[in-house]
């Protein structure tokens, strides 16, 4: 469903867009000009998985296309490692796990809002990672040891909303920084049973910062510079 969505966003969004030219002139198609700008940013999310939180670690790339919507990828990774409760005559538990998860994905995210200081847009994401199960058991007095690998699709939507700093007099790349905070739902499909639950709620609450507005303010910059020198 997630990918359908996300299909469709895309779709909607990617094929040039036509207007009237006021003119009667309904023959001709005006094509608007694609205007691309940098992203970036950590992407670090809190979550639940297994009944404990955790934290997954991540960093994303992509591109702000006409200041209407970013798409890129991101990576991302986590490890938690639990035991049980018994414990031997040296300490040890008589069982372990350690659970990482290593993954990638493509995102879209479109505004639903652009105002001075704050901004809100939806996250649609897919993606495709490995499951790693380590687990210890001691049976029969000997610790045995078992590693599990499962591939698996991760799929996910939520919201993002940014809040921007004010502009400062004489503090201007401020403005380049704000709070970001974000809440979703995760879904992960896996090829085969594995006991492990990756679905969920996630959420995080950061620092941003906004590499297309360094990138816009470079670029009229540049643009008043060479109207100055004409």
């Amino acid at each position: 469903m997630v990918a359908c969505l996300l299909a469709a966003f895309v779709c909607a969004h990617a094929f040039p867009q036509t207007a009237d030219s006021g003119l009667q002139k309904t023959d001709s198609v005006v094509k608007k000009r694609l205007v691309l700008k940098p992203t970036t940013d950590f992407d670090q999310r809190f979550s639940f998985i297994g009944g404990g939180g955790v934290n997954i670690w991540g960093y994303r790339v992509g591109v702000l296309v006409n200041d209407k919507f970013k798409t890129g990828i991101g990576g991302y990774f986590l490890q938690q490692e639990t035991s049980g409760i018994r414990v031997d005559a040296d300490g040890i538990p008589f069982n372990q796990l350690k659970k990482s998860l290593y993954f990638g994905t493509i995102y879209y995210e479109p505004y639903l809002f652009r105002r001075k200081r704050w901004e809100m847009s939806m996250v649609f994401e897919l993606g495709y990672g490995k499951a790693v199960l380590d687990s210890t058991n001691k049976i029969r007095g000997r610790f045995l040891t078992k590693t599990e690998k499962q591939v698996f699709i991760p799929a996910g939507m939520g919201y993002s909303v940014n809040f921007i700093i004010p502009d400062i007099r004489h503090l201007h790349f401020l403005t380049y920084m704000g709070l970001n905070g974000m809440i979703g739902l995760r879904k992960a499909v896996f090829e085969s049973d594995l006991k492990y639950n990756f679905d969920g709620w996630y959420w995080s609450i950061g620092t941003a910062i906004f590499l297309d507005k360094i990138f816009a303010d470079i670029k009229n910059g540049r643009k008043a510079k060479k109207a100055a020198n004409e």
